[in-house]
């Protein structure tokens, strides 16, 4: 462009002397005129390209000014050097900062003002639900600042954790004074610690819920919770549930110095209503607890039920414990007295409901001496006494019930310590038992390891039996003392009758020693005979029975056949004797060897005369009597024994059937003087001849050369000889 300049105008009124140099100057203005246009587009230029760089750098610094005085909300836009302000703030207080901060920045003309107010809310809330891998937040959030450094804080809680949520926090007015974004990070820091939870924040007031993995963390998180929560924040509520055990164990124990509480305690308010159930039923007692919360107990209302029976029975045991786990109790230790133990035993049918007492080890008190017994009576039976356990009672229990059926029980039997081992008392006891099921009336009685039995027999089998079992082996561990006496029976009667198939003993007998020599003398006198013994042990014989039966049994053995027969204190005989002489004689003796008190009535018959036999069939029946019997005298004299009078009777009967014979009687006997041989000779004779023996028959050895005629004759045991000429 061509230079301007400027022309001087003439003085007013004053011509100018040429008309053409008017025309010049009105020329050049038009020309000036002119480049106006191309004058305005290179200002216009110049304006654009300055002003941008100018409005970058006021952008940047007003952005990095808000950032350094805490009010990132706002954003300041620039057109040119005018800023315009935009962004929701949270109080009245921010905006004025903002814009006077704003206002005093280097280059900045005007500023406009277009911010406006978050919305408050009242609570100002805040969560953070974590399910596994996935948290999700939730609620109002001061700023976009504190929106973005809580994702931040939730995407480093653990690795693989799906956050969501972010975008959906809501920016509000209202936020708690105090470090808002600390608080949310140390909450997610807490969540990082369970695999589900919760934390909220209301206000001013921090919660967190959820289920700890196992005791440690939990530990971890309540301290931490409860110690650094950062300030102007106060914990409202801490739920994190303790892990879930089972069995729910519980347990007290009673020490020197108080009660020690271990295991867990449900959540809620069961410890206060623990200690206070400790503190009745141990009075006074220090209380060291050492429960600790879980989760996982039954219901807590019976559960605090359960507890409760259990102290009770802790407080009659110093020394001792009770226990729960799950829905079972245990109760241990050691009774102080017997009214404490059977205050705990009674206690075994109170159990709460839902509950079982599968543990009952109390000790109980110690006995000394341990004596126990079992007695029968007209009216039942009574037990008295003590029995190591429970188990071990019940045990006698059942045997007895089972033994005596229908049979009233009384049980007055407690249970003791300082006794035999349970298992060989339940033994020895039920062997006893056995026995006295078996008696009237009787008692089983225990002392220590010593067990009695004593009573009558119910019959006479039953005596033998019982007889025979106190024979065996008791249980290992135990002697045995027995007093079992027969039956008593009355009328007391007793049989002894001899036929053609020998001898039948029945009826009874008071004396099993007694009983035995009766039969060994039968065997003896009744010369061979079978012996059928049918007799049975029983109490109820008369005075003197025993001497009674063994009179009428020899009277017995001198007849061809007969009964002796006792009917309680009378003696009934009847029979055929072998000879008219042995009536009188058998009467006479039986009148002699009874005792006093007995009667006697005799009643026998004779037999009839003997078919004769030739002189060797009269040998050797003599013979055959003599081998089967024993003519034995009394002491070291002559006179004949009467055990011997029925063989020498059946000598008489055998001589009388050959009647026509001469009878040599020898006493051959090497200790025998020939004197006292002689005498004992004589008295045979004497009583063969009384048997109705001619005495002309008769005659005593001393002619060998007849003995040597005659074949070989019996001599007995004794050494006595009758040879037959």
């Amino acid at each position: 462009m061509p230079p301007i300049y400027d022309e001087v105008a003439p003085p007013r009124g004053r011509s100018n002397p040429a008309s053409g140099g008017e025309a010049k100057f009105m020329c050049r203005w038009r020309a000036w005129w002119k480049g106006l246009p191309a004058l305005a587009v290179v200002a216009a230029l110049a304006i654009v390209f300055a002003r941008e760089p100018v409005e970058r750098n006021l952008s940047a610094r007003a952005e990095s000014l808000l950032s350094d005085i805490g009010e990132s909300w706002a954003r300041a836009r620039f057109d040119g050097r005018n800023a315009v302000l935009e962004g929701e703030a949270l109080s009245e207080e921010a905006r004025i900062k903002v814009r006077g901060e704003i206002a005093r920045l280097f280059g900045v003309r005007t500023v406009e003002d277009r911010t406006t107010l978050l919305p408050e809310r009242r609570p100002f809330t805040f969560g953070a639900i974590r399910d596994g891998n996935r948290l999700r937040l939730e609620g109002y959030v001061p700023s976009n600042y504190a929106r973005r450094r809580i994702a931040e804080a939730a995407a480093e809680m653990a690795p693989g954790v799906v956050v969501t949520g972010e975008k959906e926090l809501v920016r509000a007015r209202g936020v708690p004074a105090g470090d808002f974004i600390g608080v949310v990070a140390f909450g997610i820091r807490q969540l990082a610690k369970m695999q589900a939870g919760r934390i909220t924040i209301s206000d001013d007031a921090f919660s967190i819920e959820g289920r700890a993995p196992d005791f440690a963390t939990y530990d971890a998180l309540e301290v931490t919770v409860r110690s650094e929560l950062p300030g102007d924040f106060k914990l409202a509520r801490f739920a994190v549930l303790p892990p879930a055990v089972s069995p729910f164990i519980w347990s007290a124990a009673r020490e020197p110095d108080g009660v020690t509480l271990s295991g867990y305690i449900p959540l809620g308010d069961a410890r206060r209503a623990l200690l206070d159930m400790v503190r009745a039923a141990v009075p006074g007692a220090a209380i060291s607890d050492q429960l600790r919360l879980a989760d996982g107990a039954p219901p807590t209302d019976g559960w605090l039920k359960a507890v409760s029976f259990a102290l009770n029975q802790l407080g009659r045991l110093p020394g001792g414990k009770v226990s729960l786990s799950g829905t079972t109790i245990a109760i241990e230790g050691t009774a102080p007295d017997f009214a404490a133990y059977d205050a705990l035993a009674g206690a075994r049918r109170s159990v709460p409901e839902g509950y079982t007492l599968t543990r009952f080890a109390v000790e109980p008190p110690a006995a000394n001496p341990f004596i126990w017994a079992v007695q029968r009576g007209v009216n039942g039976l009574r037990l008295t006494g003590y029995a190591p356990s429970e188990d071990a009672k019940r045990l006698i229990l059942d045997a007895v019930r089972g033994d005596f059926p229908g049979v009233p029980v009384s049980d007055e039997m407690r249970i003791a310590s300082g006794g035999p081992a349970a298992e060989a008392w339940v033994a020895a006891t039920s062997f006893g038992v056995d026995q006295l099921s078996k008696l009237r009336t009787g008692a089983v009685r225990g002392n220590g390891t010593t067990l009695s039995v004593t009573g009558e027999a119910q019959d006479s089998a039953a005596y033998t039996t019982v007889q025979a079992a106190l024979s065996q082996p008791i249980p290992r561990g135990f002697g045995l003392q027995a007093d079992v006496r027969p039956p008593v029976v009355s009328p007391y009667v007793f049989s002894m009758r001899k036929d053609a198939d020998g001898l039948t003993i029945s009826g009874f007998f008071p004396s099993p020693d007694e009983h035995q020599r009766l039969v060994a003398a039968a065997k003896a006198q009744f010369l061979g005979a079978p012996v059928n013994d049918v007799s049975a042990l029983a109490q109820g014989a008369p005075q003197g029975f025993a001497t009674a039966a063994m009179a009428a049994m020899r009277e017995l053995a001198r007849l061809e056949a007969g009964e002796a027969r006792f009917d309680d204190a009378k003696l009934k005989l009847t029979g055929t004797a072998l000879y008219a002489g042995a009536v009188a004689s058998i009467h006479a003796n039986l009148a002699t060897a009874l005792p006093p008190g007995f009667a006697l009535e005799v009643t026998l018959d004779v037999t009839s005369r003997h078919e004769a036999v030739d002189h060797a069939a009269c040998q050797k029946s003599i013979n055959e009597l003599l081998d089967k019997g024993t003519i034995v005298f009394k002491g070291q004299g002559a006179d004949i024994d009467p055990a011997s009078q029925g063989l020498l009777d059946h000598v008489a009967a055998a001589a009388a059937s050959c009647p026509d014979t001469l009878i040599e009687i020898t006493v051959r006997q090497p200790q025998t003087t020939p004197a006292l041989a002689s005498a004992r000779a004589q008295s045979v004779t004497q009583y063969l001849a009384a048997a109705g023996i001619a005495p002309d028959r008769l005659f005593i050895g001393g002619r060998p050369a007849l003995a040597a005629q005659t074949p070989e004759a019996g001599a007995g045991a004794a050494g006595i000889q009758l040879i037959v000429r």
